[in-house]
């Protein structure tokens, strides 16, 4: 990574050294979970970002890359955050995650968000579901359709939908099938036909003279089985990125842990307030009946493995060299010059007058030019801790314990682009090792 003359941070190389970096990137996201298992973390969260022509969140298929951690791994539980739902045809999403949750013997855990980059959403999701961030309440009501289809696919034995954006299965399918046909005419399943087809022996005018069976009646298929479903019951916990009230809300009303994203400290008790505030409202909801309606516990429920967690940056200066601490400081600007290229950094990092008038200073602007967020103000507002394992440590807990937090579910950022895949992997041992047995008896576990 390399400053541009504006100071903005961006790679070093060329499109094409790029792509080939890349397929690196992949290779180590999948080792640094292996890791995270080999060291005894509770999750690994993997993002899904696409076309990221600077690099910074490259990320197109966790699922996929999560079944290559599952291979590998015993324990550690398996996180996206999250699938973008407005980019996918739901029943094929139900399917591929089920398929991790079965290989992984029950360790996956399914994120799910909306979206909010125009070049990833229109061509993934705005030409065929109507799926655009352009349209923020189209996009809501493809996201919250897309997340019923889901839920019935993991839970229901016969699936249909007819909804604004999705027909499952569409009304106008043929499904002449006499195996079908069979089976559900036969005692040993426990629906009749004419709860999955609507069977008819006449022919079609259209296609009397088709030798494809299926096409050559009006028999229609009007509910579908979705195979497989998931291992836990009623279906994994859900997991979504909460950053704006309403989408903190609906998260909290629908019974869905919440992470909130990297941003200030003074950005994190508001938003659990809010979810909290939703979640009494909504009766405590829960996924599973045997705990749907009992309140849990303030920040994270460990028993309950149900609130919300938090991103921090983090980096130990005890067992890296001063080489290795440069490249994630620019790594961590890079990140931050992403982000604020869709959001102020102003807006992101809550900042004061006094705060934005330093931040000018420092990078020489006049008074209409935004400012960006230095690693200097990354550090002050704790988005990024560093220093030794105590300081970590020490850092962690003066957020919580500010929050008010009762309970601790950290998501420890180790990988910024720049930063040797190697060294993320040392960063992430050291944390597991010094830091997480300290908060582990700061905040333990019922």
């Amino acid at each position: 990574m390399k400053r541009a003359e504006n100071n903005v941070v961006v790679p070093d190389c060329t499109v094409e050294e790029l792509h080939r970096h890349q397929q690196q990137v992949v290779k180590d996201q999948i080792r640094h979970g292996v890791v995270a298992d080999e060291v005894g973390l509770d999750r690994a969260f993997f993002t899904e970002h696409h076309f990221e022509l600077a690099g910074a969140e490259m990320s197109t298929n966790p699922l996929n890359a999560q079944m290559a951690v599952a291979a590998q791994t015993d324990d550690i539980k398996l996180c996206q955050m999250g699938n973008i739902l407005p980019w996918h045809d739901p029943v094929r999403l139900a399917e591929q995650a089920a398929m991790l949750d079965v290989y992984s013997d029950g360790r996956a855990e399914i994120g799910i968000g909306r979206g909010y980059q125009p070049r990833e959403a229109e061509v993934l999701g705005g030409m065929y579901w109507g799926g655009t961030c352009m349209d923020d309440e189209k996009n809501r009501q493809v996201f919250e359709e897309k997340y019923e289809i889901m839920l019935k696919a993991w839970t229901e034995d016969l699936v249909s939908h007819n909804g604004h954006f999705h027909h499952v299965p569409p009304n106008y399918t043929k499904h002449h099938h006499t195996q079908d046909h069979a089976y559900l005419d036969d005692d040993v399943s426990e629906y009749d036909v004419e709860d999955v087809m609507d069977w008819d022996e006449s022919g079609d005018m259209y296609s009397a003279n088709n030798t494809r069976i299926l096409l050559s009646t009006n028999s229609k298929v009007q509910q579908i089985p979705v195979f497989p479903q998931p291992v836990q019951e009623p279906y994994p916990q859900i997991w979504m990125p909460v950053v704006s009230p309403r989408s903190t809300k609906w998260s909290a009303s629908n019974g869905v842990n919440g992470v909130i994203t990297l941003g200030p400290r003074s950005r994190i008790k508001p938003v659990v307030d809010d979810y909290y505030d939703a979640a009494e409202a909504a009766g405590w909801p829960d996924r599973r009946p045997e705990y749907d309606g009992e309140p849990f516990a303030y920040g994270w429920d460990e028993r309950r493995q149900r609130g919300l967690g938090f991103y921090r940056l983090v980096f130990n200066t005890e067992v890296a060299d001063e080489e290795a601490f440069e490249q994630f400081k620019l790594g961590s600007e890079a990140i931050w010059d992403h982000l604020a290229a869709s959001y102020s950094a102003e807006l992101l990092l809550d900042l004061s007058d006094d705060e934005i008038e330093t931040l000018r200073e420092r990078q020489g602007l006049d008074e209409d030019q935004h400012v960006r967020a230095d690693f200097e103000m990354l550090e002050k507002k704790s988005i990024a801790v560093v220093g030794d394992s105590d300081q970590i440590a020490d850092e962690i807990a003066d957020i919580c314990e500010t929050v008010g937090f009762t309970g601790l579910n950290l998501l420890g950022y180790f990988e910024v682009p720049g930063l040797p895949g190697e060294e993320a992997d040392r960063q992430l041992r050291v944390f597991a090792e010094e830091v997480a047995p300290y908060l582990e008896e700061e905040f333990p576990s019922p």
